[in-house]
């Protein structure tokens, strides 16, 4: 096989055919593209190459050199926490919180504030602005309202305000063709923020309502005390809590003596108990033989009438003291006035007569038992009245604490109303102050925002970058032409080598024959039929 002169395929001659089935089965598969054709194709093609690069690179250019140049004006704004460092408050130590941190919904307020159409306004109002906002041909067939409008979108579309990442800083931004204008534009919107910053933390009033909330709070403080003066007054309450204590002592004393007392009775109420059962066991009279009266017996029986007679008049004494309800008809008494009216029998019997006679006596046992019991029973009407009487002191004492305990219940809730009105007068007064603080700052006109980099005219554009966009539009003319030609050459189907023969037929070359005579002798084959050769040939 051969390359024509015609750029076709076609033989020459039947010795020049060469390939056979086995021969082309036995053939490896084509070979790819290499870089030499590729170098090939671009070469060939290399003024559209050149066309397509100096169209792409000249148009970026163009439009680069053609574009107008946008300059950024940029300044600062700092938002500090409070306007005073001094904060009044009702306590001597008080925490002031002194980080410089301001939270995130704060610092987006104030881009709010700084974005809106009122600041905006009277920014582009300022000297007569708005008309270099917008074109002369819409300032001259407009109204002046509606240009202004027009001029504030406009200011407000190029206008970017951000908070800088961990800080109190609001950064302004704006893009205009005109730098000058630029930099006078974000200056007059940072002053005018300031005042409207001012304008809208203003507090008009506060200081004239705290005043008089803290002058109502202070009468009525004074009211309360006067009423928790009365009240002590009129319980008696000097400190509540000794006095309960001090009554809680007296009651514990009181029931102390009381125990003691009602032990006391039960004692004396078993001894009265035992002696009544000896005396009721004993005999109440003792018979003593006849004998004759003597002088001497006589005296005895004188002697003993007036003993008992002065006992008689002790034991009537005892029990008129000790109120008891044996008085004329008790046992002791009944035997005491026996004895004396047998005595007094006896001794006039003697007198009359000087006969022997017959005596009864009383015991010694029953008068001595008799005794004891008397005294028993007064030892136990003596203890139950003091146990009456420690009772009485007792329920007097508990009704006492009773009473403390009432009158503390309100006290306390009186020095409760007290605290609560002196703790709100206090508040108040401390936000009156406060308030006071804050108008007379508006007045002056101190802000807690500071210009800290106010916007100077930029004198570098930020776009275009014609650097960047020439360089981008050489890369892209190279990138383009290269692929332009690789294209066609790609896709063109003349055949002018061996590559565009494989790629072609997507078969592989055996054998490149270089045109021109070549003596038959040296394509000769053994099986060489003249006549296959021209049936294939038709």
């Amino acid at each position: 096989m051969t390359l024509g002169s015609n750029n076709s395929l076609e033989p020459r001659r039947p010795e020049m055919a060469i390939a056979d089935a086995s021969a082309l089965a036995a053939a490896p598969p084509p070979p790819g593209v290499s870089l030499r054709d590729l170098g090939l194709m671009i070469y060939r093609r290399r003024k559209l190459a050149l066309l397509v690069f100096a169209g792409i690179f000249l148009t970026v250019g163009a439009v680069t050199m053609m574009m107008p140049s946008v300059y950024v004006a940029r300044a600062q704004v700092m938002l500090k926490k409070e306007r005073a460092s001094t904060i009044i408050s009702a306590n001597e130590a008080t925490d002031t919180d002194t980080r410089p941190t301001i939270s995130e919904n704060i610092l987006n307020s104030e881009i709010e504030i700084l974005k809106s159409a009122t600041l905006l306004r009277s920014v582009v109002n300022t000297n007569g602005l708005y008309k270099r906002l917008v074109k002369p041909e819409a300032v001259a067939i407009l109204d002046s309202a509606l240009v202004v409008e027009i001029a504030v979108a406009t200011f407000a579309k190029a206008l970017e305000c951000q908070a800088v990442p961990k800080s109190n800083i609001i950064e302004i931004s704006y893009e205009s063709e005109d730098p000058r204008l630029a930099a006078q534009l974000v200056n007059e919107l940072c002053r005018r923020y300031v005042d409207r910053h001012l304008e809208v933390h203003e507090s008009r009033g506060v200081y004239s309502f705290f005043l008089h909330q803290a002058q109502a709070l202070r009468d009525t403080l004074q009211v309360v005390a006067a009423q928790l003066r009365q009240f002590e007054i009129e319980n008696n309450l000097i400190a509540p809590d000794k006095q309960r204590e001090l009554l809680l002592q007296k009651i514990a004393e009181y029931e102390g003596q009381r125990n003691a007392a009602r032990a006391g009775a039960q004692a004396a109420d078993r001894q009265v108990g035992f002696l009544e059962q000896q005396l009721a066991n004993e005999p109440e009279r003792i018979h003593t033989r006849k004998q004759r009266a003597s002088a001497s017996v006589l005296e005895a029986m004188k002697r003993e009438l007036a003993e008992l007679q002065v006992k008689y008049d002790l034991l009537r004494q005892e029990e008129t003291r000790s109120r008891a309800a044996a008085a004329p008809n008790s046992r002791m008494t009944r035997s005491l006035q026996a004895r004396i009216a047998q005595l007094e029998e006896a001794i006039q019997a003697e007198q009359r007569a000087e006969q022997p006679t017959a005596v009864a006596d009383i015991s010694n046992t029953v008068l001595q038992l008799s005794s004891d019991l008397t005294r028993a029973r007064m030892s136990l009407v003596g203890y139950r009245a003091q146990e009456e009487e420690l009772q009485k002191a007792i329920d007097q004492q508990k009704a006492l604490l009773a009473g403390l305990e009432r009158a503390t219940l309100t006290h306390e809730a009186l020095l409760r109303q007290l605290h609560l009105h002196e703790n709100n007068y206090l508040l108040y007064a401390k936000k009156q102050e406060e308030a006071r603080i804050s108008e007379a700052l508006d007045r002056e006109k101190v802000a807690n925002v500071s210009i800290i980099d106010p916007a100077s005219v930029p004198l570098t554009a930020v776009r275009p970058n014609r650097k960047m966009n020439l360089a981008l539009g050489l890369a892209l003319g190279v990138l383009v032409g290269l692929g332009a030609g690789l294209a066609a050459g790609y896709f063109d189907s003349l055949i002018r080598n061996r590559g565009d023969l494989e790629r072609q037929l997507n078969v592989p070359v055996l054998v490149t024959i270089p045109e021109g005579d070549w003596p038959l002798n040296l394509l000769a084959e053994e099986n060489y039929d003249p006549r296959a050769e021209a049936s294939q040939r038709t």
